[in-house]
């Protein structure tokens, strides 16, 4: 048996306090649709950040988040598990695009539709044209979105098709995309599959093999952000994928040099990433707010 794997005596009592901490959602869930924007990020950030560390998850991250204070953007990343939204929500609170599926999830469903998730029939084309009005009438009140175009989770070995779609609220709206990618890594900073989700894997097996796993890491990987004004959505979704996929192909590649060269690096490589739609990439010292 690994010794590094917790205990069950500790896995049960992690998953108590998990227990408890879904509870303790319940009970905000019912005042949290009455409460400014402010109070509900401030709610988001930190009970997903309490949930991580219930898990026994840590953070940590690449390059530096580029926009600053609160405003309409368009967040997107690569998708790997049902933790992928509490991980950004630690960052930066989003109201985040979700299949209608998770909708009728346990508990986790009821506290979705409290958080003011936004659900999608994916089969449905209406309900998507629907879905982005919407979509582009929150960015415009400066509430950030957040969404995972793949559609889908992967193993976290490549970063699927990014379906454009939904990504015209973004231009619609003219704000900007924040690409983020995420990578779930154990303590010698290999790549892990404890927090994978995919094929028939339920809710409840994910949330154990979570409380049965050694201590990992998620690293966010933060990349410049995207022009939207005038861009064509399918080249913007390329945009994105190329940039989050080739980000964390770097960040694979700068964890088998010595640790004293990773710091200068990284952010170079991640610059170097954006390929041929290096000028959708904006100057970030004339977007940032004074």
């Amino acid at each position: 048996m690994d010794k590094r794997l917790p205990s069950l005596p500790l896995s049960l009592f992690r998953g108590g306090r998990l227990a408890l901490h879904l509870f303790h959602a319940v009970l905000l869930a019912i005042f949290y649709p009455h409460l400014n924007q402010t109070k509900r990020r401030r709610i988001l950030k930190t009970w997903s950040r309490q949930l991580l560390d219930i898990l026994n998850i840590g953070i940590r991250t690449e390059g530096e988040w580029p926009v600053r204070g609160e405003g309409g953007y368009l967040v997107v990343a690569n998708h790997i598990s049902w933790l992928d939204i509490f991980v950004l929500n630690t960052i930066y609170p989003s109201r985040f695009i979700a299949k209608a599926e998770v909708r009728n999830w346990p508990i986790i469903g009821w506290l979705c539709k409290r958080s003011h998730t936004i659900f999608i029939e994916r089969a449905m084309r209406q309900n998507a044209a629907s879905i982005n009005r919407r979509v582009s009438v929150l960015l415009e009140q400066g509430i950030c979105v957040g969404l995972f175009p793949e559609g889908t989770t992967t193993d976290g070995t490549r970063v699927g098709h990014f379906h454009s779609a939904l990504i015209q609220p973004a231009i619609d709206a003219g704000v900007m995309l924040c690409p983020i990618a995420l990578r779930y890594q154990d303590e010698n900073a290999r790549q892990s599959s404890a927090a994978t989700f995919t094929g028939d894997t339920t809710l409840a097996h994910s949330i154990w093999r979570i409380l049965r796993s050694p201590r990992f890491d998620v690293l966010l990987v933060f990349t410049p952000v995207l022009e939207t004004v005038g861009v064509n959505r399918r080249v913007l979704a390329r945009a994105a994928q190329e940039t989050i996929s080739q980000g964390l192909q770097k960040i694979a590649a700068m964890r088998q040099v010595p640790e004293q060269q990773t710091a200068s690096a990284i952010p170079q490589a991640l610059l170097q990433a954006q390929s041929s739609y290096a000028s959708l990439v904006l100057p970030l010292s004339n977007r940032l707010p004074k």
